[in-house]
């Protein structure tokens, strides 16, 4: 398929079939490439911005570790609590609760009245950790801006809305559901 462009030259068209089918392929690559590349270089940054005795720390955490952290920097909160603010499940939060716990990044207190509930909060070394996570996603949407500033407004829009429409999309098995 071709068409005419405003100078008069002939341009190839791919079909809407083709598109879809390179969109597809595209979204494939592109969250490889980001997650193949987020774990080291989130890594890095935080060792790096850190003080050297919490390197250590900072590199042994695994990334949902560091993000949980992060909830509970919001305020003091129980493993339910956090559980329900994360959406991860109680089990995975108790593990990852523990390893903060044993790195020194967050203590558990008595809930007063509540033999079962600990109220958790983030150490003076966890209120270092969470601020230099903080800033580490500050770079990455800083990043994630300066991509996006070469597209115009038009172009923006089209891939806001395609981001919404998918955001927005139910999986049925293993298929996106087409909205009706």
């Amino acid at each position: 398929m071709h068409d005419l462009r405003p100078d008069g030259k002939m341009v190839s068209m791919k079909t809407k079939a083709a598109l879809v089918e390179e969109i597809n392929d595209l979204i494939a690559a592109v969250g490889d490439k980001l997650e193949a590349a987020e774990g080291d270089a989130e890594r890095d940054f935080m060792a790096e911005h850190c003080p050297k005795r919490l390197e250590p720390k900072v590199r042994g955490l695994p990334a949902l570790s560091v993000h949980l952290l992060t909830h509970i920097a919001e305020g003091p909160v129980s493993v339910v609590g956090l559980a329900a603010r994360s959406g991860q499940l109680k089990g995975t939060v108790s593990k990852h609760v523990q390893r903060l716990v044993e790195a020194g990044l967050v203590e558990r207190t008595p809930i007063p009245g509540n033999r079962k509930e600990v109220a958790l909060e983030p150490t003076s070394d966890g209120c270092i950790v969470n601020e230099i996570h903080r800033r580490m996603h500050g770079e990455i949407r800083d990043g994630l801006r300066d991509f996006l500033a070469h597209y115009s407004n038009a172009e923006l829009t089209v891939i806001t809305k395609v981001l919404r429409d998918l955001l927005a999309t139910e999986k049925v098995g293993v298929r996106i559901a087409v909205p009706e």
